[in-house]
C-alpha cells in the first residue's frame, strides 16, 4: 500500500514538474533583437535625409545670466520647440520657438547637411532670428523687438546607439527696437552680438525615443531671457546654457 502511495506521488510530483517546465517554456517571452537606431533617432546629428521627413523635439534650457546684468546671478529656465523638414540634396529647414512668456524668440532657415567618411557629418545653417520680449507687471510698461541672423557650422559623428555633435554660431544683430510707455528707442546700426559654443550627447531614453543632454557657452552682448534688466551691453559676457531634451 505504501508503495503504491509512493509511487503515486512520485509520478504527480513529476507530472507537477513537467506542467510547469512546459509552462515556463512557453510563457517565456523571445528577446527580440535591439532595434534601436541613432540615426533615426538623432534630431542633432547633421546628416542628409530623404526629401519630406519631419522630426522634431522638445527641450528644456536652463540659462545662468550674469550677475553684471541683474545685481544677482539668476537662473531661469526656457522651453523651446524644434522642427525640421528634409529637402533634397542634403537640405533642409529647420524652425524653433524659444519661450519664457515674456522673452521669446523665433529662428528659421535652411541647412545643407553632408555625410563625411566614419560616420562623420558636417552641417551649415543659416537662420533668422526674430527677438520678443514684453513685461507690463511690476511697474514695467517696455517692449523689445530685434531682428538678427545666425550663421553657424555642425559637426557629428554618430557611434553604435549615440551621437555627438559640436556646434558653432555666430549672433549678428539687424535692429533692435527698444519701446518704454510711448517712447521708442530705436538701434537701426546692426553689430555683432557675439558667438556660442556648444555640445550635445544623444542615447536612447526608451524605445526609439532620445534624450538630449547639452551644454551651451554664449558670449555674448545681449541675451532675450534679461532684456527687462539690460536691453544691451557694451562688452560682452559669458551666458552658459544647459539643455535636456526629448526628440519626438
Amino acid at each position: 500500500m505504501n508503495t503504491s502511495s509512493n509511487f503515486l506521488k512520485s509520478r504527480a510530483v513529476l507530472g507537477f514538474i513537467m506542467i510547469l517546465s512546459f509552462s515556463f517554456g512557453f510563457g517565456q517571452k523571445k528577446e527580440l533583437p535591439d532595434s534601436f537606431d541613432i540615426y533615426k533617432a538623432s534630431f542633432l546629428l547633421p546628416q542628409p535625409l530623404p526629401a519630406g521627413h519631419y522630426s522634431s523635439s522638445i527641450s528644456v534650457l536652463y540659462i545662468i545670466t550674469p550677475k553684471d546684468w541683474t545685481d544677482n546671478i539668476i537662473a531661469a529656465p526656457m522651453f523651446s520647440y524644434q522642427a525640421k523638414y528634409s529637402l533634397p540634396k542634403g537640405f533642409n529647414a529647420q524652425a524653433s520657438f524659444t519661450s519664457l512668456i515674456i522673452s521669446n524668440r523665433i529662428l528659421f532657415g535652411p541647412f545643407w547637411d553632408i555625410k563625411l567618411k566614419n560616420n562623420n557629418y558636417i552641417g551649415l545653417g543659416w537662420q533668422a532670428a526674430f527677438n520678443f520680449g514684453f513685461l507690463n507687471e511690476f511697474g514695467f510698461a517696455t517692449e523689445l523687438t530685434a531682428w538678427e541672423q545666425q550663421p553657424s557650422v555642425t559637426f557629428g559623428h554618430a557611434f553604435g546607439k549615440t551621437a555627438v555633435t559640436v556646434r558653432a554660431d555666430l549672433y549678428w544683430t539687424n535692429s533692435i527696437h527698444f519701446i518704454e510707455g510711448k517712447n521708442t528707442i530705436p538701434s537701426p546700426n546692426g553689430f555683432i552680438n557675439g558667438y556660442s559654443l556648444s555640445a550635445n550627447f544623444e542615447q536612447r531614453l526608451y524605445k526609439n525615443r532620445a534624450i538630449t543632454l547639452g551644454l551651451k557657452m554664449d558670449y555674448i552682448r545681449y541675451h532675450i531671457i534679461a532684456w527687462p534688466a539690460f536691453p544691451v551691453n557694451q562688452k560682452r559676457y559669458w551666458v552658459p546654457e544647459f539643455q535636456i531634451g526629448l526628440n519626438l
